[in-house]
């Protein structure tokens, strides 16, 4: 949550972008580049997001969670069905 709160800020740093025309001048500061920080990573996030939803099949889909006993579960894959 720290990252979060401070991206962007000057307890990050930062630099000053000048126009060489003007002379006018922006204080820019670095972000956390933090993958919860909606300024950093939500764009990144929503593309992520929507990769996966393009490669889902147009079909249901069901999760199934099952236990095995001891002897099996030794040799079993351990993430069958992880794509």
């Amino acid at each position: 949550m720290s990252a979060i709160e401070t991206c962007r800020t000057a307890a990050l740093g930062g630099y000053v972008a000048a126009c060489t025309k003007c002379g006018h001048q922006h204080v820019a500061y670095n972000s956390c580049r933090n993958w919860h920080c909606p300024k950093c990573q939500g764009a990144a996030s929503r593309d992520w997001m929507q990769a996966r939803i393009e490669a889902l099949l147009p079909v249901e889909y069901f999760h199934v969670v099952l236990t095995l006993p001891a002897q099996i579960a030794d040799i079993a894959p351990k993430n069958y069905g992880h794509v």
